[in-house]
């Protein structure tokens, strides 16, 4: 009986422990789970919503404008909406930012959003769709070099992409090797965006004749000099 009675206490002493530790232990959460709370867009676009995110959570985000024809047209407007956005997942609202201006939508490429003009999205020939069958950066020390490797190693005629730094290194904490298989030209400014630190992303824009791309970690609002690039 007392045996019985011990083996009793050790099952409950058990399940105790158990029960404190998944109590102590802090869960796993996916930065596009992330809480955000309403805000307000007033005649402001999308990138104004995203930069909004930028600051208050905690993925990686990057946005692709519509081109100019050449570099000394202005570039393409942007839609101006106002409305109240969220609250709701950090998902939840990239998917309300859209429908407020579904001329464009957004994908998860691990923990970076990419927004972009919708429709590019199918468009073999655009930039950053197409396809790198073999990248390879050995000790590559900087965002830029990484950058021009990538283009570089693309089949065909050299594409051509201007890197501009606003501010903030672009310096790796310590040399690049990497090889990808099958990578889009967009996934591999993702990875060269996460060797910059956690949450850097880029936007991307300029004119058909003169594209630019610059990381960034954190986006002002309303900030047209955020995505000019005269």
């Amino acid at each position: 009986m007392r045996s019985l009675l011990g083996l009793i206490l050790v099952f409950v002493s058990l399940a105790l422990l158990q029960n404190a530790q998944a109590q102590t232990k802090k869960p796993v959460t996916d930065v596009f789970d992330e809480r955000v709370q309403t805000f307000r867009l007033d005649q402001q676009s999308i990138s104004d919503g995203v930069a909004i995110l930028t600051q208050t959570t905690h993925a990686a985000y990057s946005i692709e404008f519509e081109l100019a024809s050449k570099i000394s047209d202005p570039a393409p407007p942007l839609a101006k909406v106002s409305a109240e956005v969220g609250p709701g997942t950090v998902s939840q609202v990239l998917g309300e930012l859209c429908r407020l201006d579904p001329t464009f939508a957004w994908k998860r490429v691990g923990n970076t959003a990419n927004i972009f003009p919708k429709r590019l999205e199918n468009d073999p020939e655009y930039l950053l769709n197409r396809v790198v069958p073999t990248l390879s950066f050995s000790n590559v020390t900087d965002a830029e070099k990484a950058v021009f490797e990538t283009v570089s190693q693309l089949p065909g005629p050299r594409e051509q992409i201007a890197v501009l730094q606003s501010g903030g290194s672009v310096s790796f904490s310590q040399p690049y090797s990497a090889t990808f298989k099958n990578i889009t030209v967009r996934e591999a400014f993702d990875r060269i965006a996460m060797q910059l630190g956690i949450g850097y992303g880029w936007q991307f824009g300029g004119a058909r004749n003169f594209r630019v791309i610059t990381f960034h970690n954190r986006l002002g609002v309303r900030g047209r000099e955020n995505r000019d690039t005269k």
